[in-house]
């Protein structure tokens, strides 16, 4: 995924749109970034990067890893995870607490 431009050059900034830097994701999920980094290698989650590699989440992106926080603190691994995240998605459910 990367990051959409507008036509003057300017990142869109729509909830797919990649904005915060790993720490501001840590502040506004309370998940380490040793945990969001197995997320997404696990791909439970797909930031953005920059040009330099650095990941940017969407806002999207914060919701998804509070939902997988959540499903990995009742006992669900990354396999089942992945399968209600896409079943939520199908229904247009992604739950959005706060």
């Amino acid at each position: 995924m990367e990051t959409r431009l507008h036509r003057d050059g300017a990142p869109e900034w729509g909830e797919d749109a990649g904005r915060y830097v790993m720490s501001v994701a840590v502040s506004m999920t309370g998940v380490d970034a040793h945990r969001i980094r197995k997320y997404e290698t696990a791909g439970l989650v797909t930031p953005a990067r920059t040009e330099g590699g650095q990941r940017l989440f969407s806002d999207r992106d914060i919701v998804r890893i509070r939902e997988v926080a959540r499903l990995e603190a009742e006992g669900v691994n990354f396999k089942g995870i992945a399968m209600i995240l896409g079943m939520q998605e199908e229904g247009g459910e992604m739950r959005q607490d706060d």
